[in-house]
């Protein structure tokens, strides 16, 4: 595991490096024991799954706080003969839950532009009926990487940090643990560094909201998300705060912006392939149309970015999409604002539904604006989907995800950030 996590996202170990200023890895990266860095990794979270993945077969470390490393193996049971066993498995469940065949009013999907405290048992019962049903798609992915470490999860935490492999990347893990908050890391060395960062580093203050960004003055013109626009005026009115709108919202403004705050909330269109963003076009550009340059918010303009932000929140159709390459995993916009600062990132794995976004972004906030942690609130929010008469449907409430550290955010005092 030690061996298989320093070959994990070395690229953004590297970048993480440099952005918090460190010259060198921290010592806990230079232990000459596997047994002291072990140690140290599984004091990261109280509750951590590491995966390999090699074809059909999952391999699968439990940390737990306290607890020496436990090793099991998981195989996928499904009769796939695909170059990519995992990627063909979801991307059939993903057709069988309808979650990129319908959405409502409005897809905030660009692709013209595509470059590319109970007991253990308990808990154990719980667990496994967020995939009990053989209805559920994603049942392989639970009995190869869940089951096996069933009897390990503590009746004492309600917290699982992931790291994923491979397409595995792309696994919608509430829709498969339900009863337990999950958070996913790229790996548990960039892990160590975000989450050791000083406490001060990231602003608790500051909101930029951008929604419903004008793109009609584009060759291909794309339309207009009302449902986007209303959500960032409900969140502003919870943060008592202004966002960004329609013309307003450039692709200069927003990066002028990010630097500046503790919170970074964008909806709008994703690139289907890698989560990048479409905003309005800068002002004066010289062509006949904006060029992708003036509009788009590509991974490089993000990691150019200090961005100081606690949570960045991605409403945006597959900003949770990239590239795999082998050792870095999903390399896309979501890993570049991890990549630029950001602490922590929620995104969405699929198409979204405008109108299930919507009221699940306002009582995300309404629980962070409680005081919970983001990983709560994300937790919350699903629950109320799931329980409601419209949106009770998968696709609608399982895209979501939160990458990178827990946090919380302050939200008062917000009102300067952006008038």
């Amino acid at each position: 595991m030690v061996a298989a996590d320093q070959g994990r996202a070395q690229t953004l170990y590297d970048n993480l490096l440099i952005q918090y200023g460190l010259a060198s890895p921290p010592s806990c990266a230079t232990f000459d024991s596997k047994e002291t860095t072990i140690c140290f990794f599984t004091e990261l979270s109280p509750q951590i799954i590491f995966l390999g993945l090699a074809e059909l077969s999952i391999s699968i470390w439990f940390l737990s706080r306290g607890q020496k490393v436990a090793f099991r193996q998981g195989m996928l049971d499904a009769d796939i003969t695909e170059k990519d066993p995992i990627r063909a498995l979801l991307q059939a469940a993903l057709t069988k839950i309808e979650a990129e065949i319908e959405v409502r009013c409005e897809d905030r999907t660009f692709d013209e532009l595509d470059n590319e405290c109970p007991s253990s048992r308990e808990v154990c019962e719980e667990v496994e009926k967020s995939c009990h049903s053989s209805d559920n798609p994603f049942r392989p992915i639970y009995d190869a990487a869940i089951a096996p470490i069933l009897d390990l999860l503590g009746s004492q935490f309600d917290e699982l940090v992931i790291v994923s492999d491979g397409a595995l990347c792309f696994t919608p893990w509430a829709a498969i643990v339900e009863s337990i908050r999950i958070r996913t890391v790229p790996s548990l060395t960039s892990y160590q560094l975000i989450s050791n960062v000083p406490e001060g580093h990231h602003k608790k203050t500051g909101a930029l909201l951008v929604g419903n960004p004008c793109l009609k003055e584009l060759e291909k013109p794309l339309p207009d998300l009302p449902c986007a626009q209303k959500e960032v005026e409900m969140i502003a009115s919870i943060l008592n705060t202004r966002p960004l709108t329609g013309r307003e919202a450039t692709k200069a403004e927003v990066i002028k912006r990010m630097s500046s705050v503790g919170l970074i909330h964008i909806a709008a269109h994703g690139n289907k392939r890698t989560g990048e963003i479409a905003l309005s076009p800068n002002l004066g550009w010289t062509s006949k149309f904006p060029r992708e340059k003036d509009f788009i918010l590509k991974m490089s303009d993000v990691q150019a970015a200090n961005l100081r932000a606690r949570l960045v929140v991605l409403s945006c159709c597959h900003s949770g999409r990239g590239r795999i390459l082998k050792g870095e995993g999903v390399v896309g916009i979501a890993r570049a604002f991890l990549a630029a600062g950001a602490r922590s990132v929620l995104i969405s794995l699929w198409a979204i539904d405008d109108e299930a976004t919507m009221v699940f972004m306002i009582c995300f906030y309404r629980h962070l604006k409680e005081g919970k942690t983001a990983s709560a609130a994300v937790q919350q929010a699903m629950k109320s989907l799931r329980e409601s008469e419209e949106f009770s449907e998968m696709r609608h409430w399982a895209p979501f995800q939160l990458m990178g550290d827990d946090v919380t955010i302050e939200l008062e005092g917000d009102d300067e950030v952006n008038n």
